[in-house]
């Protein structure tokens, strides 16, 4: 069962590119929130400007997924807000919690 120690995780990718262009997205996940066995994270936040305009995202990661050099990550994915007739898909894995500087991709 899961206890919660207080621990967020970082989060960075680029949406899916539509209509042109595409958008970054970072951010601090919320605390862990117990689920079954296990626990995920909620995440929301605003994309980057990009062609004029920005969209507005929110979610849930998966649970966690236990890493062999220790901690954990967790996968996220889903779509932004529908803006300007159209929106972006996105997904990626979280910084590791013990090791927040693993996974981080900074716009690469």
């Amino acid at each position: 069962m899961y206890t919660s120690d207080y621990h967020v995780h970082s989060y960075n990718s680029r949406t899916s590119l539509t209509n042109g262009h595409i958008h970054c997205m970072d951010g601090i996940t919320g605390n862990g929130i117990p689920y079954s066995s296990s626990h995920v994270h909620y995440y929301c936040g605003v994309t980057t400007f990009d062609d004029g305009h920005v969209h507005y995202y929110r979610g849930a990661t998966g649970p966690e997924i236990y890493l062999p050099g220790g901690g954990h990550t967790h996968a996220y994915s889903g779509c932004t807000t529908h803006d300007f007739a159209h929106a972006h898909a996105y997904s990626g894995q979280t910084s590791n919690a013990d090791f927040p500087h693993l996974f981080n991709k900074a716009y690469k």
